[in-house]
């Protein structure tokens, strides 16, 4: 139900690691994207997961966008395997379920994938991730966004 979340702290120590290896973008606001974009999807956790088909773990991934994430990043393969111990080729979709780092790692490399940078206010960010991460299709708005992250 919790998605593997230990501690608001531990997620931002997380974020902070990944962001430090993948990069903070021109704004340095990716770890602000990915807390935010967490908060978003599943409340940092504490939303119960009510699909085992879709959307899996803290940032909700769907299995097609998760294995594109992956086919796109494997440049980055070598990095992410000596900076953060983790081989990108061997982690799973249902891997993410119950492991919020991975989680954090792919939903970062989602967005190293857009060409358009990071953007420095949080009303922007919901809008960036309303376009690029829930997309159209998604249930949530940029009010949804800014209502998670009491804004």
């Amino acid at each position: 139900m919790n998605y593997g979340y230990v501690d608001k702290k531990c997620l931002h120590k997380q974020a902070e690691l990944i962001c430090n290896v993948l990069g903070n973008g021109k704004n340095n606001t990716a770890k602000d994207m990915l807390i935010e974009t967490a908060t978003a999807e599943t409340l940092l956790g504490k939303l119960k997961d009510k699909s085992l088909k879709a959307g899996m773990g803290l940032c909700q991934f769907d299995k097609m966008p998760f294995e594109d994430i992956k086919r796109r990043n494997l440049k980055r393969r070598d990095l992410i395997q000596k900076k953060l111990g983790i081989d990108i080729e061997l982690v799973e979709w249902e891997h993410l379920r119950y492991n919020p780092f991975l989680s954090l790692l792919f939903c970062r490399l989602f967005y190293k994938l857009i060409p358009k940078e990071i953007p420095d206010d949080i009303k922007e960010r919901a809008a960036y991730w309303k376009k690029y991460y829930n997309t159209e299709l998604g249930k949530g708005d940029v009010e949804h966004y800014l209502r998670m992250n009491n804004v």
